[in-house]
């Protein structure tokens, strides 16, 4: 069995629907283009791959049909077969890639509603549980994680093929991955639902070892982590606020005092919400969730 040396899946670059979510009123989730910063992601992407991989590397890429997914491959490949930055011992020619359609994204439904139903849809789906919440006229994300699990096991019958290159490439989705994580590792309902989405063309590294079993290298983020550190960061703002009260303590001062752990904790709320962008999966945390 020629199982490869690395499984990589990268989430596909920052997308128009990543910075404004209303396009979804009128563009198809499936023709949704890359932003000018999405392909500078991309070109990273390559570059970002080629350092990674071995001279002698093969590699076989299965991307999701989505433009974005396919235009974010477009970007890696040119920068991984370019002889701008000293010659690639990669060429196009030698690169198997393949269109898969059950790495496509999670179906919301041919059209996203307007704003406020949106709102409405996604607060409903957070109360619900994001893993069984089966989208209005689209899929929940068990419905991805069946057909997902389908495409694990034709590439797992893909290993046994003695030519199979030696490092897999799948660019597809934020919750895609996360789903291909959850089958792969068996991970539970809970721990999928505490996973927070992983960036733009960022990285998600299995690397096989000597028993045959693919170590996940990448550590993931979750929600919980999260909250442990916003409760953290308070407790220390309040800790300095005593310390500051128990030298100067005016009266007028402990309303602006008081609300110092509150913005701290705000601002990296919103620090973690911008790096995320994602609409699925982010709800555990009670905010509103924004497209992968």
């Amino acid at each position: 069995m020629a199982k490869p040396r690395l499984i990589i899946l990268i989430r596909h670059a920052q997308s128009e629907g990543n910075k404004n979510r209303d396009i979804h009123q009128s563009v198809p989730d499936h023709r949704v283009k890359l932003t000018p910063d999405g392909w500078s992601q991309a070109y990273n992407a390559g570059r970002r791959l080629r350092a990674l991989l071995r001279p002698d590397d093969t590699l076989q890429i299965f991307t999701s049909p989505y433009r974005r997914t396919r235009d974010t491959t477009e970007g890696i490949l040119t920068t991984l077969t370019s002889d701008a930055d000293g010659p690639s011992p990669f060429r196009r020619a030698n690169i198997k890639v393949y269109e898969e359609p059950r790495l496509r994204e999670q179906d919301f439904g041919n059209f996203q509603p307007c704003s406020a139903e949106m709102e409405r849809m996604w607060q409903e789906r957070a109360d619900y549980g994001h893993f069984f919440y089966r989208i209005p006229n689209g899929e929940s994300a068990a419905d991805a994680y069946d057909r997902v699990s389908g495409f694990n096991e034709s590439l797992w019958r893909q290993f046994g093929e003695d030519d199979f290159a030696s490092v897999c490439v799948l660019v597809t989705h934020g919750l895609m991955s996360r789903v291909f994580l959850m089958k792969w590792y068996h991970f539970t309902v809970e721990y999928f639902e505490d996973l927070r989405n992983i960036d733009h063309c960022e990285f998600l590294v299995m690397r096989k070892q000597d028993n045959g079993k693919f170590n996940l290298e990448t550590k993931l983020r979750t929600w919980s982590e999260l909250k442990r550190e916003r409760a953290a960061l308070k407790e220390k703002e309040k800790g300095k606020e005593k310390d500051k009260g128990a030298v100067v303590a005016p009266a007028s001062s402990s309303s602006s005092s008081a609300a110092a752990p509150a913005a701290a904790a705000a601002a990296a709320a919103a620090a973690a919400a911008a790096a995320d962008g994602d609409i699925c999966g982010d709800t555990t945390m009670g905010r509103l969730p924004r497209r992968m």
